[in-house]
């Protein structure tokens, strides 16, 4: 195919393109990894490059734009239209600075410039009002990338030794601090709420739930006492996971417990009244009340701690565990080979704040066999998208 037919196909597509529920999600995931390599082969050195070093412009446009008042004047007018005159009068920003950042929002196709000086909304730009979740998901990823853009410096002090000491990492050097992560969380409440907004926000855009895939009923060969757990979320933060798992197995017999630390307990605002709240951290050992469940489920729990305190978790949840006790790991693991670059970024994000690591299977399975567990299988939705992850599944070797 002649290079000038492919770019008349994709603005014809671009001009008039399908219906959002004429796209399956799958084919919208393969679309979206056919245009990457499409770019790849077409970008030359200089293009990559210009792309890679430029990259932190758009996060700040979007940072500012928020943090301004610019997404939310511009989501107040609806389908209507503002000057930066008018959106700088409103934000109470200077008015040439206003130019320059919606110039900035419109080139990365947030806002329309329908004239000069002169913006509507794009299809994405209301969702960074105040109304939608996601502003509080770009500042805490952003204060991760302040983390990241340290990590040579800090690599090239510690002779370029991996980081594992998650009291002692890239995020103290970064941030001038001696407070673990979760720990400087509680000292910054905009923060907290920002990364328990971003947890919820992944957990609920995996894609498809892990017990869509995960084969639940046919698991419990046993009947399983009501009175003892059926399942206990560790670290599950505000009960999202449970919530949905009780509304898609209601039937089943036996407790369903959620963990998490007081702040986080003691922020939820729904949830089912048959799930039990319980205060605890997984670095302690599991209290009486969740011992002898059928399932463990850790979702992205592992992912933000080094291998040492990985294995204190696995062992607390080991000592809790009966010969029938399953263990299920939901993580965004790493593949063995030809990781994408959306799953390699996710490994340094854990890198910048935790010392920590996105794991390969491997190194998963030599963690888990390292704290006594045999690895059952490794389990993956039938239309896999960046973030959707893995499902470990272990249970305790026999002896």
């Amino acid at each position: 195919m002649a290079v000038s037919d492919l770019i008349k196909q994709i603005n014809e597509v671009v001009e008039n393109p399908p219906a959002p529920d004429a796209v399956s999600e799958e084919e919208r995931v393969t679309l979206l990894a056919s245009l990457e390599k499409l770019r790849n082969v077409v970008e030359a050195p200089i293009d990559f490059t210009t792309r890679v070093i430029f990259g932190a412009h758009e996060q700040v446009g979007l940072r500012i734009g928020i943090e301004s008042g610019i997404f939310n004047t511009m989501a107040a007018i609806g389908p209507g239209e503002l000057t930066t005159s008018e959106v700088a009068q409103r934000t109470g920003a200077a008015p040439l600075l206003v130019s320059r950042v919606m110039k900035l929002l419109a080139a990365m196709g947030l806002f329309r410039e329908v004239a000069e000086d002169k913006y509507a909304n794009g299809p994405f730009a209301p969702a960074f009002s105040d109304a939608s979740p996601l502003p509080k998901a770009v500042l805490h990823i952003v204060t991760a990338n302040e983390v990241l853009i340290k990590i040579p410096e800090y690599l090239k002090k510690t002779k370029y030794q991996n980081p594992e000491n998650t009291n002692d990492g890239p995020f103290q050097y970064a941030m001038n601090t001696k407070l673990q992560y979760y720990d400087w969380l509680k000292t910054e409440p905009e923060q907290a709420v920002a990364f328990n907004t971003t947890m919820m926000l992944q957990r609920m855009d995996r894609g498809e739930p892990w017990y869509e895939y995960y084969p639940v009923a046919s698991k419990i060969e046993t009947p399983v006492d009501e009175k003892a757990p059926l399942i206990v979320d560790v670290g599950g933060n505000i009960g999202i996971n449970l919530n949905d798992f009780h509304a898609k197995f209601p039937e089943l017999p036996g407790r369903l417990v959620l963990e998490d630390l007081p702040e986080v307990i003691s922020s939820i605002q729904e949830l089912d009244p048959s799930i039990e709240r319980v205060v605890h951290s997984f670095l302690e050992p599991q209290p009486e009340i969740a011992k002898g469940a059928k399932f463990y489920f850790l979702g992205t729990v592992l992912h933000d701690w080094p291998d040492a305190e990985c294995r204190t978790i696995l062992s607390h949840i080991r000592n809790a565990m009966n010969k029938d006790s399953i263990l299920l790991l939901s993580e965004n693991a790493v593949p063995d080979t030809n990781a994408g670059l959306y799953q390699v970024k996710l490994d340094f994000v854990m890198m910048s704040l935790f010392a920590a690591t996105d794991r390969t299977i491997k190194q998963f399975r030599v963690l888990l066999e390292s704290e006594g567990f045999n690895l059952v299988k490794v389990w993956k939705p039938e239309v896999a998208r960046p973030g959707s992850g893995f499902l470990f599944e272990a249970v305790l070797k026999q002896d």
